[in-house]
């Protein structure tokens, strides 16, 4: 029979796995699980592990699945963490956006190198060996609501698998978790909620076993100024109030220079066995056509059992290449052909441009990226910069499709007048109001047929309202 003679990594691996559980809980064996309870990702971890708010990566389909539903192109990530002598945790995710909503897919491995095993005659017996596994399969979508105080939300649920094992003793079960993300009116600042195991299942070493512990988490994160910038700032806070024990507390800071760079601290007060300070930073690699590719690492430590290093990976698919979008222009948005022998300018299409940089944010995840970028390549007037715009109205995300507007707005040839006229008759009830307006700012007498057409057929006041408006703008024809 074996008995408690184990190595001192097998220890440390047991209170890595329990400490907080059993710091927080009524009891002994009131949660399974607790595994899940360790933050993955290099970035989250050095911002304490506030997440709930920010949740713009692969890595929301643990933290918040709500966020998926912000992602606009495929990424993928990996993380590993050093986490304690012979202990390692992994952790790999991919985002893959959809018409019908993103999906995300999460694979959280926590494992410990053989040990020696010794009876109650502290004989050695052969070894052990034991893992914890949660494979997540997540989705998260959004709508636009039209309110001034909340113009948009995010949703998204997250179901996984759990699986533990010790030495020949097997144990698992299923958890689902689920999240919310508010976006209001004020720019950059969201608001966020989750549910981590809302519904779960016994997981029985023994007989009886126990659930994973329910955590409900609230969150509010805040980004000063843009990627685009030379210096960008986002601070993030969550409360989590977790069923084993009191709430406690989570914050982090990152600091971008040049979209490049970026520097992180937090803080989580959680448990006795982190000393609750974790630091970290990471790198931006920008590729060709907007491909991204990312290096993180954090810095943790604690009380008594040593340094705790985490090193993660991410990269950002692009979501349209540089070259024209294969195909005709999308129906709601025509655009005049383009003969086949004119050339896209030169200097737009240098490899590794601030033009292809600039399309790398046109197609950001960031309202205010994909904004600065698009009114950068307006200035360039040129018809590759016009079918991007055109793709973007097709989009399935709604800052996409206002970015483009924005840019179209600003262009001064007739092809993205005609693309503006083409959009008064989009599906997207605020394209229509922002295309009816951005006629109206270019002024030029020739689109008041289409914007009177426009009129006759629309149901929604406020995009009548612009419609009018725009009308107003344009000049008086002079009588013959």
């Amino acid at each position: 029979m074996r008995a408690g003679s184990l190595r001192v990594q097998f220890i440390g691996f047991i209170l890595c796995l329990t400490a907080p559980a059993a710091a927080f809980a009524s009891g002994p064996g009131t949660s399974a699980a607790n595994f899940m309870k360790i933050p993955v990702g290099a970035r989250e971890t050095s911002l304490g592990g506030a997440f709930t708010a920010v949740a713009d990566n692969a890595d929301a389909v643990f933290y918040n699945p709500a966020g998926l539903g912000l992602l606009a192109v495929p990424e993928i990530s990996y993380a590993y963490n050093n986490y304690l002598s012979g202990v390692s945790q992994q952790w790999v995710a991919a985002a893959y956006p959809a018409a019908f909503g993103t999906l995300g897919l999460g694979v959280n491995y926590l494992g410990v190198k053989a040990f020696e095993s010794y009876d109650n005659s502290d004989r050695r017996t052969g070894s052990v060996s034991a893992y914890d596994l949660a494979a997540y399969l997540g989705w998260g979508d959004g709508l636009e609501t039209n309110n001034k105080f909340l113009p948009s939300v995010r949703y998204g649920a997250t179901v996984k698998f759990i699986s533990e094992k010790l030495d020949s003793s097997e144990a698992s079960g299923y958890g689902l978790d689920a999240g919310l993300l508010l976006l209001p009116a004020v720019k950059n600042l969201r608001f966020g909620l989750g549910a981590e195991n809302l519904a779960a299942s016994r997981l029985s070493f023994i007989s009886g076993g126990a659930r994973p512990a329910m955590k409900v988490k609230t969150g509010v994160s805040y980004r000063l100024g843009s990627a685009l910038r030379p210096v960008a700032a986002l601070v993030s806070l969550d409360l989590n109030f977790p069923q084993d024990g009191p709430r406690y507390l989570s914050a982090g800071i990152e600091t971008t220079l040049y979209g490049a760079l970026a520097l992180r601290a937090g803080y989580s007060s959680f448990g006795d066995i982190s000393n609750g300070v974790s630091f970290g930073l990471g790198l931006g690699l920008p590729s060709r056509g907007g491909r991204e590719l990312r290096l993180d690492y954090s810095y943790g430590a604690t009380y008594d059992l040593g340094s705790v290093h985490k090193f993660g990976l991410a990269y950002k698919f692009a979501a349209f290449s540089a070259a024209p979008p294969a195909g005709p222009p999308p129906a709601a948005a025509p655009v005049p052909a383009r003969p086949a022998a004119q050339p896209a300018p030169e200097p737009v299409m240098k490899a590794d441009s601030e033009f292809e940089r600039q399309v790398a944010w046109l197609y950001s995840d960031s309202p205010d990226d994909s904004r600065a970028a698009a009114e950068y390549l307006a200035g360039l007037d040129s018809p590759l910069v016009l079918e991007h715009f055109i793709a973007l109205l097709s989009s399935g995300k709604a800052w996409w499709k206002q970015a483009a507007v924005r840019g179209l707005a600003l262009m001064k040839d007739g092809s993205s007048l005609k693309v503006l006229e083409g959009a008064l008759t989009h599906e997207d009830q605020e394209v229509r109001r922002q295309a009816a307006l951005a006629i109206g700012s270019r002024g030029e007498a020739g689109s008041a047929a289409a914007l009177q057409n426009a009129l006759k057929g629309e149901e929604s006041d406020s995009v009548k309202s612009a419609i009018i408006e725009a009308l107003g703008k344009l000049p008086v024809p002079a009588e013959e």
